[in-house]
């Protein structure tokens, strides 16, 4: 057994050469290639160390070490950290003497006086290694520094070669990193000050649980500073970078304890703390300076005061070019660089705002949540957005209550996919209208309703009469055609019922301002049929509104007119936003600025504001919407306080399963969603009528002025609770009233044909088939008469051929003979109403109702529903 110990320990003596050797070069004793005389191969070893360590680099070419980016909310808060390490870099007045002294300490006690290798460690851990079994380090943190940064920058570059090389501990390759090591130690001494490198060192430890320097750990651990660690703290991290696992004071309080009372003897016995010092350092407990102080990374959003908005922020960010070429780059340039990333959210608006939603929408076995964006219109800057949902990415088995799923947000950025934004949709065909010098004041002529079923099948089709349903259930509806629509945005069969709310509202002329604030479905499918819903969907893209796929809207009436595609609060918000800014379209963006770690700005490419459509059709859409926050609107629920000036819509899509109200001041733009279906969250199997949610009973459907408007109010009037009261100039008389043009010559036409004729002089038509000898669609005459000077805020009746001339009157008695009267060569039309319609009482809903039944399938992409 003795002999096998000697030729362990001679084994020992001679793998240790190359370490002797790397100790002689550096005392001076090996010199320009000259070494005292050796002979055979200990004289080749020698020579050969001499030339490896003479080859070997000097400069440490380390790129700046990853550090924690910050995300901040608008007054300077920190939102979130997103870091691959969880590191914040800070200077040397940022770090306690307590932390320096600390680390010294217990790593190198002769760190101020060596230049870069202690020749007495090394050689006291020469000899102990080589004449027993216990293994010593003779590294001095000057070191320790140089195989952290090798080792950083190895797993920055994924290179498995060099972090196996920097684990070497026998043989040559051992030799090879240790003598790299010293020679970096001597030159980065040279290059650097003690106290660079001690900030170096604390900078980028580990300092176990994830916190990686001095700084990050401090705040981690004890809710503190680095400046301001005390030298119980101190000793406890300081003791910590030697073995972070086992050391580590959350799962291991008693062996960091321990080993911070070593940390604590080596700083009194270095005289760098008192006797008393010592006593009081010791006698508080690693889990009395961690209890009540500790505190989570906020390494991702989960921690975050709004993780939605984080999730957000950094998905928008992972689009921005400025951070790099592809996601990869951008991803590793957040979590890597420092970044400050200073974003427009109002973290107090935020933070009611998800107060009032889960107010509004408590758990419920309906499924039923709540969402809201906040958009500041002029600029588009992003103020709030909340959801009623808690953030987790463990949902609940509704995914309602609890889901991580952004429910404001288009699918580009984390959310579901958006919802049916249903009479939402109907601001962009008054928009379109008013462009076409259709006035505020105008009046709407609609065709006399036809019948359906609860199917909406039409059930008097002259062309092919229906049977009554046994149920006996039938409905008003409106009926559209094909061909009242422009060509490219129509009806993907030949017929479209429609119907109103509650089945009301079907009076032959309707005020425009009635229609847009009762939001009647007929008379919005009657104007979109008059001013173009190719036109109308181009509006709409124009202000902003997309599905929440991220594609253009649907080209069908229904989607158009009624609102069936999916969009996301932030899109309504920001569109809304539009219409309150006179026309000045902003996209939504969250981040105003974003800051490089050493303080310069980074250029990035911010969305521009567009003036989409004109000051004064902006000024008279925002008019007419004014009707629907009206005692006599479908929104009267979302009054504000004091009448302040403010216009809206609601929308509910036809099975009330997603219910909206979206509006604005001249400050905010608000859109708030109320519903259940949202993404692939558990549906609601009953009919969402009289609801119990919480505290509020929905009697009857659950429409957007139930749910969705009541938040609206509550959440704006607190909003605006110090903002002053502002209101828009009031549109031009022309937008009001119209002017007057005369009525083209459309005899003859097509009704497509004559339509587009009535747009382009800034008229509306309506059509009614009369009995005619003339080609069938063809326009015989029209109320007025062509050539007539009208206000454009009067109807146009075109009276289009059915093909079919009217039946032979029988023959009339001969009359006693007299003076005759020759036969007029047409119909004289008769004079349009002066009458006002019918005063309609204010509703206790949106409007909403069922749309399209099996006579017009759902188009691709959308199903058909309407508000």
């Amino acid at each position: 057994m003795e002999g096998m110990r000697s030729a362990f320990t001679a084994a020992k003596l001679t793998s240790l050469l190359g370490v002797f050797l790397a100790v002689s070069v550096l005392m001076g004793i090996i010199g320009a290639g000259l070494l005292a005389p050796v002979v055979g191969a200990a004289g080749f070893a020698a020579r050969e160390g001499v030339g490896m360590f003479d080859r070997l680099p000097g400069d440490l070419d380390q790129n700046p070490l990853a550090q924690q980016s910050k995300i901040l909310a608008a007054n300077g808060k920190v939102l979130a950290t997103p870091a691959k390490q969880n590191r914040i870099i800070v200077e040397s007045k940022d770090i306690s003497q307590n932390m320096k002294d600390a680390q010294v300490a217990i790593e190198d006690e002769r760190f101020y006086q060596h230049g870069g290798m202690d020749l007495e460690a090394l050689a006291r851990a020469v000899v102990s290694n080589a004449t027993s079994d216990n293994t010593q380090g003779g590294s001095t943190l000057t070191q320790q520094y140089i195989k952290m940064a090798l080792k950083e920058e190895a797993l920055k570059n994924r290179d498995a070669e060099a972090l196996s090389q920097l684990d070497a501990r026998s043989g040559m390759d051992g030799y090879v990193r240790k003598l790299r090591e010293l020679k970096y130690a001597v030159t980065l001494e040279e290059r650097l000050t003690k106290d660079e490198i001690l900030v170096g060192y604390l900078n980028l430890a580990f300092y176990g649980d994830n916190v990686y320097g001095v700084e990050a750990a401090a705040r981690h651990y004890f809710n503190t500073s680095a400046k301001k660690l005390t030298p119980s703290q101190a000793a406890t991290l300081a003791g910590v970078v030697r073995s972070p696992t086992a050391t580590n004071p959350v799962a291991n309080p008693e062996l960091a304890q321990e080993r911070r009372d070593t940390v604590l003897d080596k700083m009194y016995a270095q005289k760098m703390i008192t006797k008393k010092e010592l006593k009081e350092a010791k006698a508080v407990s690693v889990t009395e300076l961690i209890e009540g102080n500790l505190r989570d990374s906020q390494r991702s959003c989960i921690n975050s005061q709004n993780p939605y908005f984080c999730d957000y922020v950094t998905a928008w960010l992972m689009q921005q070019p400025a951070l790099g070429k592809t996601p990869a780059e951008r991803l590793e340039t957040l979590t890597t660089k420092g970044l400050t990333v200073e974003t427009t959210l109002d973290l107090e608006m935020s933070k009611t705002l998800g107060q009032m939603l889960r107010e509004a929408t408590p758990k419920n076995k309906y499924h039923v949540g709540s969402a809201g964006s906040v958009v500041e219109p002029g600029t588009g800057h992003v103020l709030a957005i909340n959801q009623s949902s808690k953030y987790s990415f463990e949902e609940s088995s509704d995914k309602v209550v609890k889901t991580a799923v952004n429910w404001n947000v288009d699918s580009a950025y984390g959310g579901p996919g958006g919802m049916q934004i249903g009479s939402v949709a109907k601001a962009y065909t008054l928009v379109e209208a008013l462009e076409k010098g259709i006035p505020v004041e105008a009046t709407l002529k609609i065709d006399k309703p036809g019948l359906a079923d609860s199917r909406g099948v039409w059930l008097d089709n002259p062309e092919n009469p229906q049977p009554m349903p046994a149920d006996g259930e039938t409905h008003p509806v409106g009926v559209f055609k094909k061909e009242d629509f422009q060509e490219g945005c129509t009806l993907g069969d030949p017929v479209w019922t429609v119907r109103n709310a509650e089945d009301k509202n079907h009076d032959e002329q309707v005020k425009l301002r009635t229609a847009a604030g009762l939001s009647i479905n007929t008379a919005f499918a009657t104007l979109a049929s008059q001013v173009g819903t190719c036109d109308i969907r181009d509006t709409m893209i124009k202000l902003g509104i997309h599905q929440g796929n991220g594609a253009e809207p649907d080209p069908f009436p229904p989607s158009i007119v009624l609102g069936s595609d999916y969009g996301a609060p932030l899109t309504v918000a920001a569109s809304y936003a539009a219409l309150a800014a006179d026309g000045l379209y902003c996209p939504p963006v969250p981040v105003t600025k974003i800051i490089d770690s050493a303080g310069k700005e980074i250029p990035f490419e911010k969305p521009e504001c567009e003036q989409v459509i004109d000051k004064e059709v902006a000024l008279g859409t925002v008019e007419l919407l004014k009707g629907v926050v009206a005692p006599t609107g479908s929104g009267w629920r979302a009054i504000l306080d004091g009448n302040r000036p403010a216009g809206g819509k609601t929308g509910t899509n036809d099975n009330s399963s997603h219910t909206w109200f979206a509006g604005f001041t001249p400050q905010l733009s608000t859109a708030i969603f109320v519903g259940n279906r949202i993404g692939n969250s558990q549906p609601y199997d009953g009919d969402m009528v009289d609801l119990q949610i919480g505290d509020t009973y929905v009697d009857g459907p659950l429409f957007g002025s139930s749910l969705a408007a009541p938040t609206w109010k509550k959440f704006m009037d607190w909003a605006h609770r110090e903002l002053p009261v502002e209101d828009w100039e009031k549109p031009s008389a022309e937008i009001l009233n119209g002017k007057r043009v005369t009525i083209p010559q459309v005899i003859g036409m097509t009704e497509t044909a004559a339509q587009e004729a009535l747009r382009d002089a800034g008229l509306t038509g309506s059509i009614q088939r009369v009995a005619s000898g003339q080609p069938e669609g063809t326009v015989v005459f029209t109320t007025p008469g062509v050539g007539s000077s009208i206000d454009t805020a009067t109807p146009v009746v075109l009276h289009v051929s059915t093909g079919v001339p009217a039946p032979a009157p029988a023959p009339a008695p001969r009359p006693a003979p007299g003076p005759t009267e020759p036969e007029p060569d047409e119909p004289e039309p008769s004079a349009p109403p002066t009458t006002d319609p019918p005063t309609i009482e204010p509703p206790p809903d949106d409007g909403g109702g069922g749309g399209g039944g099996p006579g017009n399938p759902d188009p691709p992409g959308q199903d058909g529903k309407d508000d």
